[in-house]
């Protein structure tokens, strides 16, 4: 959906007046908060923007989708009498899942494998599983670009930056703490590469900072990012908790884990040609 401004006004009036007053600003809100409008060719996040006479507005698509939809369901991957591993989806806060102990943290938009404790004893081991590094994950990670060489390994320390939108900011910093990722390319789009990251340490933002480092951000993460190659409509950060891997410390045998790519992931990956 395109429109011409004819004056200058607000861009959430703007978009209730050509979408019939049909939709509240509430409604209309989620969708420019999920990347969804744009005004001249970039997208515009906030419905307070300005827009002026000539400016081209821009809705995509999908935007009645997301108004219409309803919080998605949190599917179990392995469950036990010590252990739930969810695949955690878009939009939930770590934090909120209850009632077992989150043994480490996904962010926000970050979807896939996320392991919850059921008592204080096996919260206390899974941790010392994650201070040993005897637990393996590796995430997709949809970049924008197509870097120079098929796969790498980044070493640095991180500390904070500043904020963004009330985030804090991580970067590369002399007094920061080591982070490493190895990361590998599994397939490249007509504007993006699809990688496997294995982060070896445990960083805020880690895998994040890093390809936004080498010049190459997950789409769309605009906290680390102004700008993308790649020029879909996407809602999120395409960055995915894909596999997991352990000894279990109360079973003595290997859990091994896979979580399926969520359907905003697998619609991106359609566009760009990667099967």
């Amino acid at each position: 959906m395109k429109w011409q401004a004819a004056r200058p006004e607000k861009l959430i009036a703007f978009l209730q007046a050509q979408l019939g007053g049909s939709y509240s600003g509430k409604q209309l809100r989620r969708a420019l908060e999920a990347n969804l409008c744009r005004v001249n060719a970039r997208v515009e996040r906030f419905g307070s923007a300005s827009i002026k006479t000539g400016d081209t507005v821009e809705l995509a698509s999908s935007w009645k989708n997301l108004v219409a939809q309803k919080p998605a369901p949190i599917e179990t991957i392995y469950e036990d009498e010590h252990l739930t591993i969810i695949n955690k989806p878009a939009g939930w806060v770590s934090k909120d899942i209850q009632p077992s102990k989150l043994v480490h943290r996904l962010d926000k938009d970050t979807t896939g494998l996320l392991i919850l404790a059921k008592s204080h004893l096996a919260f206390e081991k899974m941790k010392g599983l994650f201070e040993k590094k005897e637990i393996v994950k590796e995430y997709l990670a949809l970049v924008d670009g197509h870097p120079s060489q098929n796969e790498g390994r980044i070493e640095n320390r991180l500390g904070k930056k500043g904020s963004y939108q009330g985030q804090t900011i991580w970067g590369s910093s002399p007094t920061g703490s080591i982070a490493t990722t190895e990361w590998k390319a599994l397939a490249k789009g007509k504007n993006s590469t699809l990688l496997l990251c294995k982060p070896l340490t445990g960083r805020t933002h880690q895998i994040r900072v890093h390809l936004a480092e080498m010049n190459h951000p997950i789409l769309v993460d605009r906290q680390y990012a102004k700008s993308f190659r790649c020029k879909h409509f996407i809602q999120r950060p395409l960055l995915h908790a894909h596999t997991l891997r352990f000894i279990h410390p109360f079973l003595n045998k290997e859990i091994s884990l896979k979580a399926p790519l969520p359907r905003d992931f697998q619609e991106v990956l359609k566009l760009e040609h990667i099967n």
